[in-house]
């Protein structure tokens, strides 16, 4: 079937073409920096690029020329939203030509704050036996955005033609073939039931066995989620690493039954920060099937408009994938598919008043009670690794806290004693505090007595 025609690339198309480098924020922490965007290499596609199986010709791209391919089309959005912000055109060079080149100028110039696409899915067409020209075809996702929400969300197919010089490839030549706008979400649907623990920030950056047993400690902990968290941009910072750990998570929990869920915190549910989710969901789509849902944890409470359309978009790649919002209040009411730390879907948080010390033996208490006041529904029980000011369930190396054992819930409930035990641990310095200034109010006391004793003896 031969393909249609497309027009030249107008400005729209050019910012289509090299916003399928995304990665607007994302940055590697190997490799060079380019000069002018500060972006480092992207030769693994930060999870929003995967190439599908080459469809063959005359010569193969290796490893090392493919990743020069896939740096040099990703960083070419960086490159031209970077020219529109500063007005510096120079950096263009490095990354288009001929009529690429004129095009990306124009795109820089005309202020567009371009594209923001994911989920790129190229397919090597041709690599000619020179190894100086290479033609692929990509399909990719994207949002046009507008000030407070999003003009265009669609899915759209390029031909792409590079060609390399001076040891640089650049874009040469790219025509649309399909640009379809993405189907409208379902109506908002039940999301997981869940008994969670959470892991913390730094767990992409565990190796696989003590990922594994991070899994395994939520079944002994007779919980049955596990919450992953992404801060900010991080997921795509360290793409490499990111993605083996949170496969090692999911195959894991997928051998012993345990859900997971990814908790997205970010300051805003902004256009730019659906490439920090979609990141988060791989290009391939691997990952997003075997989540059992999304959690989305802005800072403020998103505009209606926004988190349809955040919504929209991760049900457009994966029809049964939830999406939920962290907050009370929220929910399927306010667009997304279930809440999050709401009235329905508690989180346990520990009581430290009166004097904000809290010992073992009163958050033990705090925890079952916690937990049997809700026997059933989503709640989340606590965090894996603790901190200074938050306990956790296991150690650095791996062994169960005091605060463990009372997750079970065929431990007897904490009794009285137990609750006087806590209170004591928690207060003994208040206590200790009265009874040595009771003891001082007495000798001062009797020393008063004293003195007005002498003095009336004296008179």
């Amino acid at each position: 079937m031969s393909r249609p025609a497309a027009p030249r690339a107008t400005t729209m198309v050019l910012v289509a073409l090299v916003t399928a480098a995304l990665l607007g924020s994302c940055r590697t922490t190997q490799g060079g920096l380019d000069a002018s965007t500060g972006a480092g290499l992207l030769g693994d596609g930060a999870r929003l690029l995967a190439w599908q199986p080459d469809l063959g010709g005359p010569r193969a791209l290796l490893p090392g020329e493919r990743e020069g391919v896939t740096d040099a089309y990703l960083r070419g959005e960086r490159e031209v939203a970077f020219a529109a912000g500063s007005g510096n055109l120079e950096g263009l060079r490095d990354l288009f030509q001929q009529g690429a080149l004129d095009d990306a100028r124009q795109a820089a110039q005309s202020g567009s704050g371009g594209l923001v696409t994911w989920a790129h899915t190229p397919t090597l067409q041709f690599f000619a036996p020179d190894g100086a020209t290479v033609s692929f075809s990509d399909v990719f996702t994207y949002a046009a955005p507008r000030p407070g929400g999003v003009s265009r969300l669609a899915r759209r197919e390029l031909d792409v033609v590079m060609e390399l010089g001076d040891g640089n490839w650049r874009v040469h030549h790219w025509r649309v073939l399909r640009d379809d706008p993405l189907p409208a979400a379902p109506e908002s649907g039940p999301g997981p039931t869940y008994r969670a623990v959470r892991e913390d920030d730094s767990w992409a950056a565990r190796d696989a066995d003590t990922l594994a047993r991070d899994v395994d400690a939520v079944q002994e902990l007779n919980l049955d989620t596990l919450i992953l968290p992404v801060v900010g941009d991080r997921s795509a910072g360290n793409a490499a690493r990111y993605g083996a750990a949170l496969d090692a998570v999911l195959t894991r929990a997928a051998a012993r039954k345990v859900q997971v869920l990814l908790d997205l915190r970010v300051a805003q549910l902004d256009v730019a920060g659906l490439r920090t989710l979609h990141a988060a969901l791989g290009a391939d789509g691997r990952d997003g099937p075997r989540l059992a849902g999304v959690i989305l944890s802005p800072g403020r409470t998103p505009d209606p408009e926004v988190l349809g359309v955040w919504r929209q978009s991760v049900r457009a790649r994966f029809a049964e994938l939830p999406l939920g919002l962290r907050g009370a209040g929220s929910g399927a009411g306010g667009g997304a598919d279930f809440t999050a730390g709401g009235a329905d879907a508690p989180v346990f948080r520990e009581w430290r008043s009166p004097l904000g010390r809290l010992g073992t033996a009163r958050r033990g208490w705090q925890l079952r009670a916690f937990l049997q006041s809700r026997p059933r529904g989503s709640v989340e029980a606590g965090v894996l690794y603790g901190d200074a000011d938050r306990a956790g369930f296991l150690t650095p190396d791996g062994s169960f806290t005091p605060l463990a054992r009372w997750t079970d819930p065929q431990r007897p409930a904490p009794g009285l004693l137990a609750w006087l035990l806590g209170w004591a641990a928690d207060l003994w310095p208040a206590l200790a505090g009265a009874l040595l200034g009771a003891a001082l109010l007495r000798a001062w006391q009797g020393r008063k007595e004293e003195s007005s004793q002498d003095h009336t003896d004296s008179d």
